[in-house]
């Protein structure tokens, strides 16, 4: 496992005393173009595990680790693969859980869908709506979960997404004995289902629904305590999202962190006083999460917490950043003629230009067609601090908050499993 101590090291005297760091700078020469003195390695990965040149760098990760964290940018197809190759890998060692950027209640629908008849179930269940699910709602993406359907091993770490309310009101619909109730709560479904097939977000439920709506429901449910839990955590999404509408962004990462962590460490204790002793846990998010150290969100976020879990048991947090620099990307872009569109990767070629800046040999990777693995200690040492403070604050977090880069200049698109 790459260590950060000197680099972090750097960063608190930054914060202790900015005349050290500036001397540091000033002694240190200002980065220049290097010949390339990294060179990515072939990597393949499936269900099955790994193989390839780069399949032993990963696999000798994985005897010291306690976490395992994927940072991605989503909209790819292999990125879950690598979570699958991790699985197949890790199992013997206890790697039998799998933390995901969904909120837990619709983990908890994900996964009774997945047990009535697998992907093709769930596919069937997100027609009419296919947003409810953020990202396992791909096809890949819900392979890789049919691995961890044993009781408390998929573990919805997020808040509860701004379309699954398609899922939770038809539940209240049906959990209700009053009549009329149902027939309400219905109705504001189709509105919701509606206003997501058309594109108009500001009519969906999670913009619309005010204290009105939500003291309907407690009242309805005033004698069910798993109702009104559920309740409770859709107007706490809806506050989340409601801060970012409103523009005030800092307040809804620092409260979208906030939850993340509670959860997390729900789950977390609930799995080891199952198998009485610290579990090991597989993660994928979006690369600001599990990254280490302060997000370009100014947050300090679920990939900083598991570092110090892991070094209380004595064991390590492995994080990959998925990142390609070519190929195709899924995108979510709602309106009447459809949600989702393919497009190319976003800001590859100054992902390609940034990483040889660090001395990567990136035509290895534009010329060739598979994936490739990175190892990015020696990367960051080339760019030094120099070359580090003129990075863009997304490109300096991968780089100091990630152990290695996956990347391939040949990705391809996730599949979503309905796509209306």
């Amino acid at each position: 496992m790459r260590r950060f101590g000197l680099v972090m090291g750097v960063a608190a005297m930054v914060i202790a005393g900015t005349t050290i760091a500036h001397a540091q700078d000033a002694a240190e020469p200002a980065a220049g173009k290097p010949e390339p003195t990294i060179q990515p390695l072939a990597l393949e990965f499936t269900e099955s595990g790994f193989s390839g040149p780069g399949a032993e760098t990963l696999r000798a990760e994985i005897a010291d680790a306690q976490f395992i964290a994927i940072g991605e940018d989503h909209g790819f197809a292999d990125a879950p693969d690598l979570i699958a190759a991790f699985a197949s890998e890790g199992r013997a060692t206890g790697f039998t859980n799998y933390a995901v950027e969904v909120g837990p209640w619709s983990t908890d629908w994900l996964r009774e869908q997945l047990l009535s008849g697998g992907v093709e179930a769930l596919a069937r269940s997100l027609t009419g709506r296919p947003l409810a699910l953020p990202f396992l709602g791909q096809r890949r993406e819900a392979n890789v979960a049919l691995g961890f359907l044993d009781d408390g091993q998929l573990w919805g770490i997020d808040q509860e997404f701004i379309g699954s309310t398609q899922i939770h009101l038809d539940w209240f619909a049906e959990r209700t004995e009053d009549g009329e109730a149902s027939e309400t709560i219905r109705d504001w479904a189709s509105v919701d289902r509606e206003a997501f097939a058309s594109g108009n977000q500001q009519s969906v439920f999670m913009v619309t629904a005010g204290p009105e709506e939500w003291s309907y429901l407690r009242k309805i449910f005033a004698d069910d305590a798993e109702a009104l839990e559920r309740v409770d955590a859709l107007q706490t999404s809806q506050s989340i999202y409601l801060a970012n509408f409103e523009g005030r962004g800092f307040d809804n990462n620092t409260a979208r962190v906030a939850l993340i962590r509670e959860y997390f460490l729900k789950h977390y204790a609930e799995a080891k006083q199952r198998i009485g002793q610290p579990p090991r846990v597989l993660m994928k998010m979006g690369a600001v999460h599990v990254g280490a150290g302060t997000s370009p969100m100014k947050t300090f976020d679920i990939g900083s917490l598991i570092e110090g879990i892991a070094a209380e048991n004595g064991m390590d947090v492995v994080r990959i950043a998925y990142l390609p620099v070519g190929g195709s990307q899924l995108g979510i872009r709602p309106s009447p003629d459809g949600i989702y569109a393919i497009q190319e990767v976003r800001d590859g070629e100054k992902l390609i230009s940034d990483l040889a800046e660090a001395g990567i040999d990136m035509e290895v990777v534009t010329q060739g067609q598979s994936h490739f693995v990175i190892p990015l200690e020696p990367a960051r040492r080339n760019l030094g601090n120099a070359g580090l403070n003129d990075a863009d604050d997304m490109f300096r977090f991968v780089m100091l908050g990630f152990d290695y880069l996956v990347t391939t200049n040949n990705a391809q698109a996730a599949t979503p499993l309905a796509e209306r």
